[in-house]
């Protein structure tokens, strides 16, 4: 029978408070605040059973406070903070993220950058899904991905410029998407692994370049990467970006729509590409109702 989290948690603040209380003779204050911290995880564990995910974390950043203030042990005060995060997640995503910032600064100050990376990129996927803020979890995966570079994680590295490069796009930083698609574009060419997503990278940046409508800026892009990449040229992605710079470039709705179309059957727009053309479409659009 799982036992009840609220009598652990009564236990846990009666030993804490006999912990922190009085002059205690006979020592063994360390052992008292060690059966507290203890308890607390107890009863935090009790209460994730129940769902109870307020209860469970609160008491997981009790255990954590006396594993950090009374016990000086740092590093089980972060697995404990980590925890917390993991139950407020869902339901308090805010307290989620001071308790993995607070594991986190303290996996970056022993310079255990991995760690602190795989923590930083759970903070920005809060961020992105939980919170909603789009703009601190760019920073965040940002942050992670420079981690996972100092620490010669390139495949994990690049994997989060992306993601910074996709969010940046839909937010309208079309630049630092463009910076953040290049820049994986780049390690992705010598890389065999990597090397047959190098076109994909490439129509991310053009269609990034086409929202921001600088038609030199465009066609100075496409022929770096031609250069880049001796084989984009004959590459469906790379005459999709030809057909459109040119649709762009002449105004033309009806070419941008039809070369679109004939591209979808090919290979089918995903949501992120979609949403960046819808864009370029509306540019287009706005274009021909200036000169009308």
């Amino acid at each position: 029978m799982a036992q009840d989290p609220r009598a652990l948690l009564q236990k846990a603040d009666k030993a804490a408070s006999g912990a922190g209380g009085g002059f205690s003779l006979f020592g063994g204050r360390g052992e008292k605040w060690e059966n507290a911290a203890d308890l607390y995880t107890q009863a935090a564990n009790a209460f994730r059973m129940q769902k109870l995910t307020k209860e469970a974390g609160n008491a997981f950043e009790q255990a954590a406070s006396i594993q950090l203030q009374k016990l000086s042990e740092p590093d089980d005060a972060a697995n404990t903070y980590v925890e917390a995060f993991k139950v407020y997640r869902k339901s308090d995503p805010l307290d989620a993220a001071r308790c993995l910032d607070i594991a986190i600064n303290h996996y970056t100050g022993k310079g255990n950058f991995r760690r602190a990376a795989s923590h930083k990129q759970n903070l920005a996927e809060l961020y992105e899904q939980e919170v909603g803020d789009q703009k601190k979890a760019m920073e965040s995966y940002e942050l992670a991905a420079s981690w996972f570079e100092s620490d010669n994680a390139e495949a994990l590295a690049n994997k989060l410029y992306l993601k910074v490069g996709d969010l940046a796009a839909l937010e309208g930083d079309y630049y630092k998407a463009v910076e953040n698609f290049e820049k994986v574009a780049t390690s992705a060419v010598t890389n065999n692994l990597m090397k047959w997503s190098v076109k994909d990278y490439f129509l991310k940046a053009g269609l990034c370049l086409l929202a921001i409508g600088d038609m030199v800026a465009v066609n100075r892009a496409f022929e770096k990467y031609r250069t880049m990449d001796s084989t984009f040229a004959s590459t469906k992605e790379h005459q999709l970006l030809i057909d459109l710079a040119e649709a762009v470039d002449a105004g033309d709705q009806v070419a941008f729509g039809d070369k679109l179309f004939q591209y979808d059957q090919m290979s089918k727009l995903d949501n992120w590409k979609t949403a960046i053309l819808l864009k370029i479409k509306n540019a287009i659009e706005e274009k021909e109702e200036d000169f009308s």
